[in-house]
């Protein structure tokens, strides 16, 4: 959980994801505007290893439960004498609601992981277009 600095407004893990998807549309038609996207997106970019640990970890714990119920019921199919295949295909989808919980919890920690990359992307970019017009400044004096 985070604290907004400017408003005091207490913020969910998942408020850095969403913003930083946010800022990804954001252009800057300034350099005040480019300065306070750097900093707010440096901001979100240093809680976002603090944000995928958090997914991680239920990522992985999504993935045992849906192991550990899979595999308690193929063993349950497996005591009653049904085929293997049989078992296993029933197993699959007496788990499917585990599964499903499995893969959306990957899939939200891939999309914070491409979210983090594109941001890091776009901040350099804009550093780079920073010093570019600091160095024009410079010229012109």
């Amino acid at each position: 959980m985070t604290v907004d600095q400017n408003t005091g407004e207490v913020q969910e893990k998942g408020f850095a994801i969403k913003r930083g998807a946010e800022l990804l549309t954001f252009e800057p038609t300034n350099p005040a505007e480019m300065e306070r996207f750097i900093r707010e997106a440096v901001g979100l970019l240093e809680e976002m290893p603090d944000v995928m640990l958090e997914i991680n970890d239920r990522r992985y714990a999504a993935e045992r439960a849906y192991s550990r119920k899979k595999n308690e019921h193929l063993a349950g199919y497996g005591k009653s004498g049904v085929p293997a295949t049989f078992a296993r295909a029933q197993a699959e989808v007496d788990s499917l609601a585990e599964l499903e919980t499995w893969h959306n919890t990957k899939a939200e920690y891939h999309f914070a992981e491409k979210t983090e990359q594109a941001l890091r992307t776009k901040v350099y970019s804009m550093l780079n277009i920073n010093r570019a017009i600091a160095a024009q400044y410079g010229v012109n004096r």
